[in-house]
């Protein structure tokens, strides 16, 4: 009777060892790059978020083999972690100081010259995102009250020009009562919005203005628009994209999270540039 032995050579057991190793590390990059992703602004530019995933995924099974591995594992553990803090427990609204940045003032009496509503994105078929619907909503809420006789709604162009001027108008004209509606066009940023508001309604002494946005962007925005010469009464839109008080979901909870890592960045840069008072 013959006995058959089989013999892994040495060399194949190490090739199988650092497939599986460097199969780990990918899924482990991949894995911290789309956590990361969700918790801050790169999870709403797809653009930008799964092709860096495939590098990221290439880059972590490469560090998988080296003797940076544990610093992979780390970083791994770190994003998921906070993901899962972030997500499931109740810590945006508890611990992270988002009300904060929600200012609201008590609208004048007497009336204002203008009510500017502030840009946000644009869908492929020109239509405004979610943020930019609740902000314009918002402010013809206050043309039909009568609060100022001119609404001024700023407007960004994607690459090819498009931009959602239709969709604006379309929405103007839910609201029956006669005002005038005019354009800040081609803006970027905040700033070149109260740039642009204010050399649109200065020739006329329109200085006194209720600036309507999202509720974490208030606070920036408004003293953006002081800066360059408003009175401002800051306005917090009607937000169907996260909710300040109520985030009790975790897509909630993550959007409140992206808003408020965002807005600290960008008071951040703000402040750097001499855009709003230090």
């Amino acid at each position: 009777m013959t006995t058959t032995r089989l013999f892994i050579s040495p060399r194949r057991s190490i090739d199988s060892a650092a497939r599986v190793r460097a199969c780990l590390g990918g899924a482990c990059a991949l894995l911290a790059w789309l956590a990361f992703g969700t918790l801050s602004g790169v999870g709403k530019t797809p653009s930008l978020l799964y092709p860096i995933a495939i590098v990221a995924t290439l880059v972590g099974a490469f560090l998988a083999l080296t003797p940076a591995a544990r610093i992979l594992w780390a970083m791994t553990g770190i994003a998921i972690g906070t993901f899962g803090v972030i997500a499931t427990t109740p810590f945006v609204t508890t611990v992270l100081p988002t009300k904060k940045l929600v200012r609201n003032d008590t609208l004048p009496r007497d009336g204002l010259d203008a009510v500017i509503v502030l840009s946000g994105g644009i869908t492929p078929d020109s239509l405004l995102m979610s943020e930019a619907l609740d902000r314009l909503l918002t402010g013809l809420a206050l043309m039909r009250d009568n609060v100022a006789p001119v609404l001024i709604v700023t407007q960004p162009r994607r690459r090819d020009g498009a931009t959602a001027a239709s969709d604006q108008a379309r929405l103007r004209a839910l609201v029956s009562r006669p005002f005038a509606m005019r354009t800040v066009d081609s803006v970027r940023t905040t700033r070149d919005e109260a740039v642009g508001a204010w050399r649109l309604l200065r020739a006329h002494g329109a200085t006194r203005v209720a600036v309507v946005t999202s509720p974490l962007h208030t606070s920036r925005a408004c003293a953006t628009f002081e800066h360059v010469g408003f009175t401002v009464s800051c306005v917090s839109a009607v937000s169907r994209t996260y909710s300040v008080e109520r985030a009790e979901s975790g897509q909630d909870r993550l959007a409140l999270f992206r808003a408020w890592v965002y807005e600290r960045a960008a008071w951040i840069e703000y402040r750097l540039r001499g855009w709003v008072a230090r």
